[in-house]
């Protein structure tokens, strides 16, 4: 696993190019996500799907959210619904997942097979957001160890977790390295593909609030 050290704020775009790269080929990379450190691949790839799930040991009936460079991209992938800019315009400081249906056909059905809805969000952070204009494909984005298990935060960890548990072929080809990041909740998850929208994950968010703001979106 190759190490490149980036600034978190400020990040270095050969080095979110090199990421991009590594997705295409259908491996696997990790980046500092908007809470932790995270593990990215293509989700449009057989291959790299198989890999994270082996990663992962994730049950199937838990689902990988995706994602995309911009919200209006989930329509090529889900039925986008335009509650969701509504939603992002009233909280725009706040990280979401917006939950739509799915589009038969489209992605490969080994990605969250259980599931008739896909989760999709734009980051908020510098890396992987850059990340999104140089991978236009929806991107796996899930916590850098197995299922159940702590997030990672710190740079010793992630290292030490794939050194000890995977080797050379599960291994992510390449990490960016923003050293130890602060702890946060992830984001939001909003289920917008019924007529009631729903809180299914709650992140920083206040969630009386959010209820109350809402009323004043239509269908």
């Amino acid at each position: 696993m190759k190490i490149i050290n980036i600034n978190y704020k400020d990040p270095n775009i050969d080095a979110i190019k090199k990421v991009a790269d590594v997705i295409k080929k259908g491996e696997m990379a990790i980046v500092p996500g908007d809470a932790v450190y995270t593990l990215v691949g293509d989700a449009t790839n057989m291959e790299s799907i198989k890999k994270i799930n082996q990663i992962k040991k994730r049950d199937k009936g838990k689902a990988f959210n995706l994602g995309l460079g911009n919200l209006s991209d989930i329509n090529n992938y889900g039925y986008y619904d335009n509650r969701i800019l509504k939603i992002q315009e009233m909280f725009p400081d706040e990280p979401f997942t917006f939950v739509v249906k799915r589009k038969n056909g489209v992605l490969p059905v080994s990605l969250n097979p259980s599931y008739k809805k896909l989760g999709f969000r734009v980051p908020f952070n510098k890396v992987t957001s850059t990340l999104s204009k140089f991978n236009p494909t929806p991107v796996i984005g899930t916590s850098a160890n197995v299922s159940g298990f702590g997030d990672s935060h710190s740079t010793s960890e992630v290292i030490e977790y794939f050194k000890k548990n995977f080797g050379e072929e599960l291994c992510p080809k390449l990490f960016l390295n923003a050293g130890q990041l602060e702890e946060r909740k992830p984001s939001t998850v909003i289920d917008v593909s019924e007529n009631k929208i729903k809180i299914i994950r709650k992140g920083e968010i206040d969630e009386g609030n959010f209820y109350q703001k809402i009323k004043l979106i239509s269908i």
